[in-house]
């Protein structure tokens, strides 16, 4: 078939602004004196309480409220008190610096509350402010013990060791100057060094504030102590895999030509990549280490199998066909010890920028890959952590596309033992099943494993212990599945990352990095003993994305990543392996463990005689809305056969860690029929803010998509499909996509948000479908 360049999707003129809110929906109603009083005495109490800590090194503490609300307060709001906001938690409590330690606007405030109802007004002064205020105190020590060492069995301040040695990374608050910050950095270093702590590393981001610290337990309990500390965790720890013993053999194979000089970049943020290995070597764009302690060298052998499934694809494939030509060159940056850890002496955010920053600016990589994960952090829909956090606002400030693994369940076999065979595909729906960090991410693109095969070996026919857990193109035993922050789509995608097989001689599930009929085939990083070996794991479906988006990339150098991850989602298919089990999972659940299905890049890339792809890139002033125009042609509305819409919008806003509201802006879209650009302008022009939802239409107005929008706009990549059979003529020949735009707490200095949106247009009946809309369509004025 025939294939085109995609057509460009049309914005009708005129923007349309969203009404400001107001405020507070309604505020919550007090009793002035008695609820003004009670907060008298808690601030009171409070600042009693913050009196008796005692300097550190001659620097007085900083006061640092907790504070829980019932209603909505404002950032602007806190800035009446004299409050700067550091942190809101999921059940809204606010964790605020005191830029006054007398808190006397604070106090004016809430005497004003107290003090009866002025003349001309219907309430007392600050009432939904200080209405909205339930309590007042400092952080306990214990509220700053993270939830890895929680679950580790460290839940009080008790069970620290005063003997032992603990590597810790403790987060301070952010406060808005690096003054501030080395005040509190200072603090912190004068608090533990006299009881034995000492600093291994410190790192100061934008938005992030971190202390990598080796304390014995007592000087941590001294740490827990300081007003300015946010959180103390265990330091995040990759999740890579054991070593293969497979030997699958190669026999004789050259080397292909090397890339063009402008080929893409893809950078591989791992292990190490060993260039040494002779079909690797055309690839290499060049590799380092921000670590000063080891090289850049692969030693362990993970990051040469990524990055060899991110320049070659489908490498069995290439081996059947001898094609070794690389079409994109790589780049490698080392960020783990020979022992695959991260090394103590280097925050993993710090480690992440400075990776990422030069992966970009050296090598102008707009692709990076990063199959790596911690395990022990499980996304359970708390607090993102900061290693997501500086990943996705690295994906936004620098436009790049950074793919990660959705990560690998490790403990089936001791969960489940020979039961996994019945309790597959359900066990991917537990809680323990869930992805992990980073793979959450907003701004991200993290990828899932379906498996290649059933996983058996020509040599089982005979073995009935032996038992595949699924079979080809169904989610593998052990992907990690969403949903992620925000309860949005997570993964994105899935893609082959081999599979495991059920050993009842061993009792163990055996994956294909010990059973090469279950892996999909990488590189080795020892090429002199042998070039292929058999991989499996979410590691190894995300360089498969990758490798994809570098195809998509070289047809649109310009793309921006909101554009590309577009693309990418509006090509994905789930596949129908999953939904043809005796117990199929349901459409919800597919979604939890597929995402947006398969990526192809051909789709991605081109439109075709019977499906045509209309794209946009664009950007929209925040608390605005466009309106697009799709052209609908006659035959796709009367022939008869399966039709489908897909849209697909996606964004990449502001992000902050340390609010429960992790996204600074959000968006959304609706695609409309039977009606005219003048009522869907005019129905915008209607909508208030505080009503919380966008403008509504009546349902024949809606084209219902599969993917409904209280899940859809949960996330940042928003796929929707519109399918039917029917004839749908007397709707007309023009639809629209409706996108508007909401700020949340981003800050002032944003004023606008770039997005993407692609329309796809699908009729198995219709082969004219390309040229009828490429032909001039006359549009009614």
């Amino acid at each position: 078939m025939a294939t085109y360049a995609h057509l460009p999707l049309k914005r009708l003129e005129g923007e349309l602004v969203r009404r400001k809110n107001s405020g507070f929906p309604g505020g919550l109603k007090r009793e002035p004196v008695g609820h003004g009083g009670r907060l008298k005495s808690e601030i009171a109490t409070t600042q009693s309480e913050f009196e008796k800590l005692p300097p550190v090194a001659g620097v007085d503490p900083s006061l640092i409220l907790k504070i829980k609300v019932a209603g909505l307060v404002t950032e602007d709001d806190w800035r009446k008190l004299g409050l700067s906001v550091l942190s809101i938690d999921g059940d809204k409590t606010t964790v605020l610096f005191a830029d006054d330690k007398s808190l006397q606007a604070f106090h004016q405030k809430v005497d004003a509350y107290r003090g009866g109802i002025p003349d001309g007004q219907k309430g007392p002064q600050f009432a939904q402010l200080i209405g909205s205020i339930e309590a007042v105190s400092l952080v306990e020590p214990a509220d700053r013990i993270g939830r890895v060492l929680r679950a580790a069995g460290f839940d009080s301040v008790d069970t620290f060791d005063a003997s032992t040695d603990y590597i810790l990374d403790f987060e301070l608050h952010r406060p808005s100057s690096d003054e501030d910050a080395a005040l509190f950095i200072y603090r912190f270093e004068n608090t533990i060094g006299p009881m034995g702590g000492e600093i291994i590393s410190t790192y100061n981001g934008k938005s992030i504030l971190l202390v990598r610290a080796i304390c014995n337990g007592d000087a941590l309990r001294g740490a827990l102590n300081l007003p300015e500390l946010s959180v103390m965790d265990l330091p995040p720890q990759p999740d890579l895999g054991p070593t293969d013993i497979s030997d699958v053999q190669s026999g004789q194979i050259d080397a292909g030509t090397p890339p063009a000089d402008d080929a893409v970049v893809v950078g591989i943020v791992d292990s190490g990549v060993n260039f040494g290995h002779k079909l690797l070597a055309p690839t290499e764009a060049g590799s380092f280490t921000v670590v000063s302690t080891f090289g850049s060298d692969d030693e362990g052998g993970h990051g040469t199998s990524v990055a060899s499934v991110a320049a070659f694809g489908d490498i069995e494939a290439r081996l059947k066909a001898g094609n070794f030509d690389a079409q994109f060159r790589i780049a490698s940056a080392r960020v783990t010890t020979n022992t695959g850890k991260f090394p103590s002496e280097m925050s993993v955010p710090e480690l992440m920028e400075k990776s990422i920053r030069r992966l970009h600016d050296e090598y102008g990589c707009r692709i990076i890959n990063i199959s790596l994960g911690d395990a022990d952090r499980v996304y359970d829909g708390s607090r993102v952590d900061t290693w997501t956090a500086t990943l996705d606002s690295l994906a936004r400030e620098l436009d790049i596309l950074i793919v990660v693994s959705a990560g690998n369940r490790g403990n089936l076999t001791a969960t489940y033992g020979d039961q996994i065979l019945k309790a597959y595909p359900k066990l991917l729906l537990d809680k323990a099943s869930r992805v992990i960090s980073p793979a959450f991410g907003a701004n991200l693109i993290s990828v899932g494993a379906i498996a290649n095969s059933n996983g058996l070996a020509d040599e089982d026919k005979d073995l009935v212990g032996v038992q595949p857990v699924c079979g080809k193109e169904e989610p593998a035993p052990f992907t990690r599945c969403g949903p992620g922050v925000r309860n949005m789509v997570k993964p994105d995608f899935v893609d082959f990352g081999g599979n495991a097989v059920w050993d009842g001689p061993t009792q163990s599930l055996v994956s294909g990095n010990h059973k090469p009929s279950a892996g999909i085939w990488a590189f080795h990083h020892k090429p002199l003993e042998r070039l292929f070996r058999a991989r499996s794991g979410t590691s190894f479906s995300a360089p498969q994305l990758s490798y994809k988006a570098a195809l998509l990339l070289s047809q649109f150098p310009l793309a921006s990543a909101n554009l590309l991850r577009a693309l990418l989602a509006i090509s994905a298919r789930v596949p129908t392996a999953p939904s043809l089990r005796p117990e199929p999972l349901n459409e919800q659940e597919l979604l939890s463990t597929c995402g947006y299905g398969v990526a192809n890049p051909t789709d991605a890339a081109t439109s075709d005689d019977t499906r045509v792809v209309l794209f946009t890139e664009d950007k929209l002033k925040l608390d605005h809305f466009a309106v697009y125009e799709v052209p609908i042609p006659s035959d796709f509305q009367t022939m008869k056969g399966e039709k489908e819409i897909r849209v697909c919008l996606a964004f990449d806003p502001p992000t902050r860690h340390t609010r429960a509201e992790y996204l600074g802006v959000t968006m959304g879209w609706r695609l409309l029929r039977g009606t005219s650009a003048d009522d869907v302008f005019h129905r915008f022009r209607k909508w208030e803010a505080d009503e919380g939802e966008p403008p509504k239409f009546e349902s024949k107005y809606v084209c219902n998509s599969d993917i409904g929008p209280n899940l859809r706009e949960k996330g940042t990549l928003q796929l929707g499909t519109y399918s039917g059979k029917k004839d749908i003529s007397g709707y007309g020949d023009r639809y629209f996509v409706a996108v508007w735009c909401s700020r949340r707490w981003a800050p002032a200095d944003i004023e606008e948000q770039n997005f993407a949106v692609c329309v796809q247009l699908r009729h198995e009946n219709v082969n004219t479908l390309y040229q009828s809309l490429t032909v001039p369509i006359k549009v009614k004025v």
